[in-house]
């Protein structure tokens, strides 16, 4: 019924979309966020620049997707580009909805994108993974860091984590210092993408993954996948109870409140701890890789990337403003306006570097290069809300660690039909 009613609004906005485009050269779907927000600013550059008419819709995360997928299925081509997160690159392209880059980049003399990019924001926008053609092109380059208070984790023993046995020890010696108002640890708990979010670089760290490497066979209840919970489980121990609960902004305010000393967590987050007006930890968070468990830790990527959906009645219009907003010129200005770069001279610009709020780039680009997609499957929003439903149970306590694996197991073998 949630999903009926959510393609109902999906449909009722694609029209009005439809309508507010006719006029425009070309039309952009964007998310309602600071991604969003950076790609309008970004267009109304092109617009004043070229005198030509781009329309933005915004929505909401969610409804991004089905805006986009609405608009695919029924090939309305209301949208020209659209803003998406990587992980829905696999169904976009599988169904048909993208369009292969590759006779706009020949026509324009070029075999691909340069190779200012970094090579794992540019392996996510090839389909299948790293070896197909281009269906888009990378514009925000998030991938998840660890944030902790170095001074708090000197203070238990713990000088630079490295591993998650050192979160754990810091960690749990902080908590119990803290007498329930202060936490070593925060996570976000909350069903579906929250918590998988949050799970996935440690599940990663121990050698687990939800599937093998050729795709076909489901592999999330696994001695590697019980190591890993394990950790979680400990890890929620030792933070603030409720953390079945929580999302981005309740981790977001315990850090910035000094109320908990570490977290996996966005780089869209250093601008908040940095601002005095809404952070008493300025200065004072410091940033590291994913900590290793038995492998070495990987970050989950979290590109914001933009493909021309194939439905398009100006893609060569479209192709040519993603070039553009796409340059080394346009992504030094995005990052000027909040959104993690995606290309190595922007991270190593010494006018950016020098600067307080982007001293996390070192970290944020070798994150990036360290980082692991989620799995490449059409199926990943079904596959995802499965998974953080189980997951979010353990945090609870309603279910025991090794049921939220067998049922997770489960839930993707039947979504996926991999029994």
């Amino acid at each position: 019924m949630v999903r009926k009613f959510c393609l109902a609004l999906a449909v009722a906005a694609s029209a009005l979309a439809i309508a507010g485009a006719a006029w425009a050269d070309f039309t952009i779907l964007v998310p309602s966020s600071a991604e969003g927000d950076g790609l309008r600013a970004a267009a109304a550059d092109y617009s004043k620049m070229k005198g030509t008419k781009v329309e933005i819709v915004q929505a909401p995360y969610a409804n991004v997707f089905e805006q986009a997928a609405n608009a695919g299925a029924t090939k309305s081509g209301v949208f020209d580009i659209i803003l998406m997160d990587d992980p829905w690159i696999p169904f976009f392209a599988e169904n048909g909805h993208l369009e292969d880059l590759t006779p706009y980049f020949k026509n324009a003399g070029m075999e691909g994108p340069d190779d200012d990019f970094l090579s794992k924001s540019l392996a996510i926008c090839r389909n299948p993974y790293n070896t197909g053609p281009y269906v888009c092109l990378p514009y925000v380059g998030n991938a998840q860091m660890f944030f902790y208070d170095p001074i708090k984790f000197k203070e238990a023993g713990v000088e630079t984590p490295k591993t998650w046995d050192d979160v754990l020890k810091a960690s749990k010696a902080l908590t119990e210092a803290g007498g329930g108002r202060y936490f070593g640890y925060v996570f976000r708990g909350g069903q579906g993408n929250p918590v998988v979010a949050d799970f996935m670089p440690i599940f990663w760290s121990y050698g687990a993954d939800l599937f093998n490497a050729d795709r076909s066979k489901v592999t999330i209840d696994t001695p590697e996948g019980a190591a890993a919970m394990k950790t979680f489980m400990a890890l929620r121990d030792v933070s603030p109870k409720g953390v079945e609960s929580y999302n981005a902004n309740e981790v977001g305010t315990a850090l910035a409140a000094g109320t908990a000393a570490s977290s996996i967590n966005w780089p869209d987050w250093v601008a908040t701890f940095e601002d005095p007006s809404q952070s008493r930890m300025v200065g004072k968070i410091s940033h590291s890789p994913i900590p290793a468990g038995t492998k070495p830790g990987s970050s989950e990527i979290g590109h914001w990337t933009m493909g021309i959906m194939t439905a398009s009645k100006n893609k060569q219009e479209a192709f040519d403003f993603m070039i553009w907003a796409t340059s080394p010129e346009q992504i030094k200005i995005s990052a000027e306006r909040g959104n993690p770069p995606v290309r190595t001279s922007t991270f190593t610009d010494p006018e950016l570097t020098k600067q307080e709020q982007f001293r996390h780039y070192p970290v944020l680009m070798e994150a990036i290069q360290a980082s692991t997609p989620r799995p490449r499957h059409p199926k990943w929003p079904e596959i995802e809300n499965a998974f953080g439903i189980e997951l979010s149970k353990a945090v609870a306590g309603t279910i025991t660690p090794e049921e939220a694996l067998k049922n997770s197991q489960a839930a993707v073998e039947e979504i996926t039909g991999l029994k």
